[in-house]
Parts: C-alpha cells; structure tokens; sequence
C-alpha cells in the first residue's frame, strides 16, 4: 500500500469523527436565551477540547508522513489502532461534556485519550523501525505519559482537570509546530 491511500483513509476518518463529534451537541430546541446557551457549555467545552486533540494529532501525523519513505502492515495497523481510539472520543466526549464533574465519565475520558496517545506513540515508533531518517521523539512521549499518568491522578479527585492535563499535553506537541514553518 502507498502511504498516500493511508493519509487518505486516515484523514476519512477523522472527517467523518469530527462530524459526530459535533453532532454529540445538543442545542436547546425551545428555549433560545442565553441562559440556555449556558447550560450547554459545558458540552461545547469538551467539544472544543476534543477538536483541538484531533487536530493537533493529525497535524503531528501530517508531519511524520512528510517524512515517511515507506509503511508496512505493522504502520498499517497502528495507523488503525490510532483511528479506533479516535472513533471512541465522540461518545467519551459527549459523556463527560454531560457532567463535567462526573467522575466515572472524567476517567473515561481520560483512559480513552490515554490509549489514544499511546497509539500515537505506537504508530511513530512503527513508521521509525523503517524509516531511519525520522528521529524518535522519545522525551516529547515520555513527558506525556507522565501528564497522562498525572491527569488521570489528579482527576480522580477532581474530574475537570482532566481538561487541564489534555491541553498541557495539546500544547506539548502543537508548539513545535507553531513556532516553525515545515512544509
């Protein structure tokens, strides 16, 4: 397989995941007043929250792409494993935007991103075994599994800074690419 129809099919999915994503919000239909708008943001918070991950992953997958000579069926199937822990956040994102201080759905939320990032790793580590020229960017993951192990910590006791550790991690690998001009 070229690594062009895995982009492609990857970039599919998440389309169509940032679709449902939105769709998990539930406008007010009768009552249209602000206070109504209130009631809803926590939903839209963990929308905006959950967007902003997708698309801070797939600018990172973007990247490491760039740099891919080759895939094989282990970068095939972390490739996969990635989009089945994608397709999961609509339904953990509109579960804890329901509650945002709900434990249970906080954790959940939280296990999902987890595995998320783990696949992440997965996948660069996979696309790395053969393609020499990218350097691992094991510091950057190490320090996010240590601000995964922590949010899930901390949100056990206090399920809203799951929020704080998944934009702490947003922010750990979207500055790179914010502060340079790749092409």
């Amino acid at each position: 397989m070229k690594k062009e129809r895995l982009e492609a099919f990857t970039d599919g999915v998440l389309a169509i995941v940032l679709t449902i994503l939105v769709l998990e919000i539930h406008l007010p239909a009768t009552d249209h007043t602000p206070r109504a708008l209130i009631e809803i943001a926590p939903e839209f918070l963990a929308y905006v929250f959950s967007f902003i991950l997708i698309a801070t992953m797939w600018v990172n997958h973007h990247y490491l792409f760039l740099q891919v000579n080759r895939i094989n069926n282990r970068v095939i199937w972390a490739n996969i494993i990635l989009l089945f822990w994608s397709t999961i956040l609509p339904a953990t994102t509109a579960w804890v935007g329901t509650d945002i201080h709900s434990q249970t759905a906080a954790i959940v939320y939280a296990i999902n991103i987890v595995f998320y990032n783990i696949a992440f790793a997965f996948l660069r580590e996979s696309v790395t075994r053969i393609n020499t020229i990218i350097k691992p960017k094991r510091g950057t993951e190490l320090l996010s599994f240590g601000i995964n192990i922590l949010t899930l910590g901390v949100t056990l006791f206090w399920p809203p800074f799951v929020f704080i550790g998944l934009i702490t991690n947003v922010l750990l690998w979207a500055l790179p690419h914010l502060v340079t001009d790749k092409d």
